[in-house]
């Protein structure tokens, strides 16, 4: 009896072979995506662990996370992967939220009613605590002003300083734009910090209008913006390591990926290791690497704005103390030169902390320079990140009980101004390569949300490419392709 087509499509996904370079949450992701259908998959690190920015250490006797603690929930992405991989009922959300900024008279609560900084009544005491009479009576002005037309100004620093003057902008829209983004107001694209922010500037005729209108939708959504896993992140890592080995997916660490090249339908993937180094081949590639890597192994050029990095001290705090009565959990600072950018009580966020045990992290560095700890020692950047959480925080500096520095580079943030087009070129390049993906922060922009969605989407077309022809738009077979139902007797 003839074979059916589904066991001719089972039979061709087997024979096809994908290496990804790279083990973080992007490589695991894309690896069993194409894993699940029957493709043989191999996995290269070329650190001697998996999860990139998701990653884990001790101090002080407490397990702490040192990249990322949670998830946005938007878009669904890493909501529906958890799903997915068993661990839905180990899903928790923050136990508080709020939101605080650090002024040279105090720190301050951060008006509730704001799109990105952006406040939706001047007059608001919690704003006018912030900006000072002179800075609202300037804000107010936003409403004297003709509206915008959808779409005349990306440059989000200059529409916010125009409309609204720079007491807003240096005191409220700056800080969250370093802490979350790690850029300067004039670096961030309005449409992607905030989308529809234009249309509504236009409907409401002012900026002020723009932010009430969209913060009451917010307002309305019962979902969380952001989620974690019981134990930390690293569970989701652990996780997705022993799916991809229940689909014998072999997964190798400490080996290099030294040299990527194609001939014909094949690729060639030279691994330098300690242990089994040397060639193998791939019917597909994907890259989920760094951009500078990304450059160095595929044949195709990478904007220069992509490879622009984000290096940021973080410091993780342990002290011996209860959780505070009055907590603050997310504190950005006014002035990022000298102070961190972001503080945040962890325990306060989470709840998760062992009894009698409080714990913080302080981040230094954005856009602009290299932070203020970048040429101190890790001691002295310990201590002084001690001071700044207590000055923020209110974390108690002087029951500290452990502390350590991590350096973290990121690529720039999806809110970057031209970083969408210059993604798109990157894109259009790599889809006229046959049988090579790129996935990772530097495509996808930083944030698991991004980073699953983009190494999901791109696994996807590669597993349409390798079973049904070199190109997903159009389909054609050719007559000796497996699914070909010319071959089918009837």
């Amino acid at each position: 009896m003839a074979e059916s087509a589904f066991e001719k499509l089972v039979a061709h996904a087997r024979s096809e072979h994908v290496v990804v370079v790279g083990g973080g949450i992007s490589g695991l992701v894309a690896a069993l995506d194409c894993a699940k259908i029957g493709m043989r998959v191999t996995v290269l690190e070329a650190s001697d662990r998996l999860g990139g920015a998701v990653a884990a250490a001790e101090v002080a006797g407490c397990e702490v996370a040192l990249g990322a603690t949670g998830w946005s929930t938007r878009g669904g992405a890493v909501d529906e992967l958890v799903d997915e991989l068993g661990l839905a009922g180990e899903v928790v959300e923050p136990v508080t939220t709020d939101v605080w900024v650090s002024t040279p008279t105090g720190v301050l609560p951060f008006p509730p009613e704001t799109v990105a900084g952006i406040p939706a009544n001047p007059w608001d005491p919690t704003v006018r605590r912030i900006i000072g009479w002179g800075g609202t009576w300037r804000a107010y002005l936003d409403r004297l002003r003709p509206p915008l037309t959808i779409g005349q100004e990306h440059d989000f620093g200059a529409l916010v300083r125009r409309r609204m003057g720079t007491a807003v902008h240096q005191r409220l829209v700056a800080p969250l734009t370093r802490g979350r983004y790690g850029l300067d107001p004039s670096a961030v694209d309005v449409s992607a910090i905030a989308p529809g922010l234009s249309s509504a500037l236009t409907r409401t005729g002012s900026l002020a209008g723009a932010a009430g209108e969209l913060s009451a939708a917010a307002a309305e959504s019962d979902e969380p913006p952001i989620r974690g896993l019981a134990g930390g992140m690293t569970r989701l890592v652990d996780t997705l390591a022993a799916r991809l080995r229940d689909y014998d997916v072999t997964v190798r660490t400490a080996a290099r990926v030294s040299g990527l090249a194609a001939a014909g339908d094949t690729w060639t993937v030279t691994v330098d290791a300690d242990e089994d180094a040397g060639e193998l081949s791939a019917d597909a590639v994907i890259l989920a690497t760094g951009a500078a890597e990304a450059a160095r192994l595929a044949p195709l050029s990478v904007p220069e704005m992509l490879t622009r990095e984000l290096v940021q001290d973080v410091v993780t705090l342990v002290a011996s103390a209860p959780p505070a009565e009055e907590p603050r959990t997310t504190v950005f600072a006014v002035d990022s030169d000298t102070a961190p950018v972001v503080a945040s009580d962890e325990t306060a966020r989470w709840g998760a902390a062992g009894s009698g045990v409080r714990i913080a992290r302080v981040t230094y560095g954005d856009g602009d320079t290299a932070g203020p700890l970048a040429a101190l020692s890790d001691d002295v950047a310990c201590e002084r990140a001690a001071r700044d959480a207590e000055a923020m925080l209110g974390f108690p500096a002087s029951e500290i009980v452990g502390a350590r520095r991590d350096r973290w580079v990121q690529p720039p943030s999806a809110v970057l101004r031209g970083r969408d087009e210059a993604v798109e070129t990157v894109r259009r390049r790599v889809e006229r390569i046959r049988g090579l993906g790129l996935v990772g922060a530097w495509v996808a922009g930083p944030g698991l949300a991004r980073v699953i969605a983009r190494a999901r989407e791109e696994a996807e077309r590669l597993r349409v490419n390798l079973l049904w022809g070199v190109h997903a738009d159009g389909v054609t077979l050719e007559p000796d392709h497996p699914l070909d139902k010319r071959e089918e007797t009837p």
